[in-house]
């Protein structure tokens, strides 16, 4: 059962960390709540994707331009939380992000300046 002194918007902070970690092989610890996705590599695909792994978790439609419209961890976490019932990612939540943790990351996978909207645009890490 999850801490209740855990928000839910830390819950689904530390969820979505865990999964954009996981689709765009970083490391999760590098990931800044506060940071665009799009610094981090986020294409339309990884977040269709990652939209579509969200719904199938918590068993609720969401907009395809969630990551669009709310384009960090933070804004998008928030919106999720206020506006869904997201306790089904609670219950997951520390086991992935301690899997990530113990999990090795290849320097090379920190390198963002290929993928994104951001490098189109000018404005790659």
């Amino acid at each position: 059962m999850q801490n209740s002194s855990i928000s839910n918007q830390t819950i689904v902070e530390n969820w979505l960390k865990s999964q954009l970690a996981e689709q765009l092989s970083l490391d999760a610890n590098s990931l800044n709540v506060t940071e665009p996705l799009t610094r981090y590599g986020l294409d339309s695909i990884d977040a269709v994707t990652m939209v579509g792994d969200i719904e199938d978790a918590i068993n609720e439609e969401l907009p395809s331009t969630l990551f669009w419209d709310h384009p960090t961890i933070a804004k998008s976490a928030q919106f999720l939380a206020d506006n869904y019932d997201i306790s089904a990612l609670g219950d997951s939540t520390t086991e992935t992000i301690e899997e990530i943790e113990d999990t090795p990351v290849a320097a090379a996978a920190t390198n963002t300046k290929s993928k994104g909207w951001g490098g189109l645009f000018g404005r790659g890490a």
